[in-house]
């Protein structure tokens, strides 16, 4: 039987929706009586709507419990709708009210202990990285989330919204934003005292751009769409479905490029949904097909590519029958004669079984390390500089193709102990040299 709640409190729905202080004033003194009845820190999960996570954040802090939060920290508001330009200034102002407090406070992402992003690609880097004395120049990430929705969803959902102002950055992406940001930041071990800058380009698609994208013919399969569409308004300022961008990262005074990349976040991919109506609960049963690809270069001697995609299993009972598996490949190409590698081409294949997938997993294994008090490798000041890159993604979509600069001073993160390593790496003559490694 599943685990029951001991107390309970509710919230009503206006002020879920439309106040957080006021939804706060409710859950307060819930807390406040859970910290009194144990000994100990009292320990907080925050799961709610995002635009809620800065005041239930704030008033934990204060009060010196210890929390953990699920992506995005933070989603900044104006007037009703969302001002991510002010993303990365809220995290700085929501760290320093942490430092003024006893809790320990981390955010749950599913890049720091994943099998593959983790213990493979980032794990490959590090000891390539120490042995050649070569920094990363190049990172490309893509990941396709298999969303679809319907025309009047977007005004309509409440869950992932569209409706506020703010889509696929401030939903599925922050994980990825987050990888990305941290393999930048390996370079601050071969460049520690460099000023460094980030310059980013992109463009984005939204919802009223899908009349175009998407054919009526088959949207009125799944729907009858005519009917629905009074409820969507082509120009109220809806979040965006899909970005793409470009950066460099740069040495500031001279301008040289240091690190080439792309990051492309979509969600208009190919998906299961082949229905209409949602079920009553829409989170993760809405057909997704998730596909991401990372590939990351040393120069000209080293590089490792890793292909995650979810998958449904063969023996599904019906068309809604939503179970699948994870399958990870990890290719490594080499100048294997310089590096000392094994092979100059090299791929392993991992399968994970349904319920126990690759981000199931390592957020399991991050929720875990908190509950019992150790080091998460995800507390909140490890979050800043993917807050300053969420910042720029942010205005790259408000902008729609403006260039963003940012300064990328950030110090290399603490990484978790490196348990894995591919006999891609390590040759024979070389084997023992790496040893603390595996």
């Amino acid at each position: 039987m599943p685990a029951q709640p001991i107390h309970t409190v509710f919230v009503p729905g206006a002020d879920v929706r439309d106040d957080p202080e006021a939804a706060l004033s409710h859950v307060a003194p819930f807390l406040k009586d859970r910290a009194n009845e144990g000994a100990g820190t009292l320990k907080v999960v925050i799961a709610t709507e995002p635009q809620a996570h800065e005041s239930y954040l704030r008033h934990c802090m204060l009060a010196g419990y210890d929390t953990l939060t699920t992506k995005p920290l933070l989603v900044p508001m104006r007037d009703g709708v969302f001002d991510g330009g002010s993303i990365y200034q809220r995290t700085k102002d929501l760290l320093a009210c942490a430092n003024g407090g006893k809790g320990q406070h981390s955010l749950i992402v599913l890049d720091r202990h994943h099998g593959i992003y983790e213990k493979r690609i980032r794990s490959q880097l590090a000891v390539m990285m120490e042995r050649l004395n070569v920094p990363i120049t190049s990172v490309n990430l893509k990941t396709a989330s298999g969303v679809w929705n319907l025309p009047y969803e977007y005004a309509l959902r409440e869950d992932h919204p569209y409706k506020y102002g703010y889509g696929m950055l401030m939903h599925g992406s922050y994980h990825y934003v987050d990888l990305v940001t941290r393999l930048l930041q390996m370079n601050r071990r071969m460049y520690a005292d460099d000023e460094l800058c980030l310059r980013v380009s992109g463009f984005s698609a939204f919802p009223s751009d899908q009349a175009k994208r998407l054919p009526l013919g088959i949207l009125n399969r799944l729907d009858n769409c005519p009917e629905h569409m009074a409820s969507f308004d082509p120009g109220f300022p809806y979040g965006e479905t899909d970005v793409v961008a470009s950066f460099a990262l740069c040495f500031r005074r001279s301008r040289a490029t240091l690190c080439l990349g792309t990051i492309a976040l979509e969600q208009t991919t190919p998906g299961m949904r082949s229905w209409g109506a949602f079920p009553e609960v829409p989170y993760n049963v809405n057909g997704r097909l998730h596909c991401t690809d990372v590939d990351v270069r040393l120069g000209t001697l080293f590089s490792v590519n890793g292909h995650v995609v979810k998958v449904p299993i063969s023996s599904r009972k019906s068309q809604s029958d939503l179970r699948g598996k994870n399958i990870g490949i990890v290719t490594s190409r080499s100048n294997a004669l310089v590096t000392g590698t094994q092979d100059f081409l090299s791929e392993e294949r991992i399968t994970q079984p349904y319920g126990n997938s690759f981000s199931y997993a390592a957020e399991s294994a991050l929720f875990q390390d908190w509950i019992d008090g150790k080091r998460t490798y995800s507390n909140l000041d490890s979050h800043l500089a993917t807050a300053a890159m969420t910042d720029a993604l942010a205005r790259v979509v408000q902008s729609n193709g403006e260039t963003i600069e940012i300064d990328f001073d950030f110090e290399e993160p603490e990484w978790p102990p490196i348990t894995y390593i591919s006999n891609a790496v390590v040759s024979e003559g070389r084997a023992m040299q790496f040893s603390a490694y595996r």
